[in-house]
């Protein structure tokens, strides 16, 4: 808010200009286009389910989704709303570790397609996005997938620490013991490469409209804003909010987009103005999944 110039006179003018000439007609389709981001993401999970023989349809899976949205405005990033949509989906269909890998592994192709994609923009405008958080964010995302992809996909690093850790209290061995199911039920995927890159291909179909998603909603405010731009800052804006270091992304949103819109030489008025539209959107859909959830989603499979 500091850099949006909200603390003084000339900047809440500039941002009470720019929220006062928004367009009605774009910000109906800004809300239209938040709604397909959450069909095609509950899509690829719905996909992935199915390729394990979970059963529960689209939209039952769509409504888990929204759900775990609705939690994730109390939650640090995505991480909270993530284990209550997959202990829904485990409590309905009674596999509760492969509903937990079915969100891992939608959660991990999806992480990996975002971390490639603003390692692109990073690469394509290197002078531009050569910044600290920029850069760490990159850092941090990469040797995280790096580490939970070793311990999957070769397990010796997590036997190894299993072996240590398990023998010194109750607690700690009942906790791998459940880790154990879950890696066992995400090692299915290995044999099943069609499935990963469907996922990937979803992954990459979420993701453009993700930066459609972006672009209509800054348009809403200006429509100055060039497509390709958003092509590339969207990417990164994405990738900054998933860091797991605010309860709701609070403050983490709004910074991720004056910062980065800053970046694209667009004033930090836009992208706060952006960020405040996110975020009530991202409300409705908190807000549909709290009301899906006791009437909906409780429900066990019969």
């Amino acid at each position: 808010m500091y850099q949006a110039g909200l603390f003084s006179a000339a900047g809440q003018q500039q941002f009470l200009t720019l929220i006062g000439q928004a367009s009605l007609p774009l910000l109906v389709l800004s809300v239209l286009v938040g709604v397909s981001v959450n069909m095609v993401s509950a899509f690829k999970w719905y996909v992935i389910t199915q390729s394990q023989g979970i059963e529960a349809g689209y939209w039952r899976i769509f409504a888990y989704y929204v759900v775990g949205q609705f939690y994730n405005m109390f939650l640090p990033t995505s991480v909270g709303g993530d284990v209550v949509r997959s202990y829904e989906l485990g409590k309905y269909s009674g596999r509760q570790a492969d509903a937990l890998a079915s969100v891992f592994v939608e959660r991990y192709t999806g992480v990996v397609v975002l971390l490639v994609c603003a390692g692109l923009a990073v690469l394509a405008q290197l002078s531009r996005f050569y910044v600290d958080y920029v850069i760490v964010s990159l850092i941090v995302f990469a040797l995280a997938l790096l580490a939970l992809g070793w311990m999957v996909f070769d397990p010796r690093l997590y036997k190894w620490l299993e072996n240590k850790l398990a023998s010194r209290s109750l607690l700690i061995q009942n906790a791998f013991r459940k880790v154990d199911k879950l890696f066992q039920a995400v090692g299915a995927y290995r044999s099943q490469p069609r499935v990963l890159i469907v996922a990937v291909i979803n992954s990459v179909l979420f993701y453009f409209i993700a930066v459609v998603n972006v672009y209509v909603t800054a348009n809403v405010f200006s429509e100055d804003v060039l497509f390709w731009h958003m092509l590339l800052a969207a990417p990164i804006i994405m990738l900054i909010m998933n860091l797991p270091i605010s309860f709701g992304n609070i403050g983490l949103m709004e910074f991720a987009y004056t910062n980065v819109f800053m970046l694209m030489g667009y004033g930090p008025e836009l992208g706060l103005s952006v960020a405040l539209l996110m975020r009530l959107k991202s409300f409705v859909d908190g807000a549909i999944g709290g009301v899906l959830h006791p009437l909906f989603v409780t429900q066990k499979h019969e």
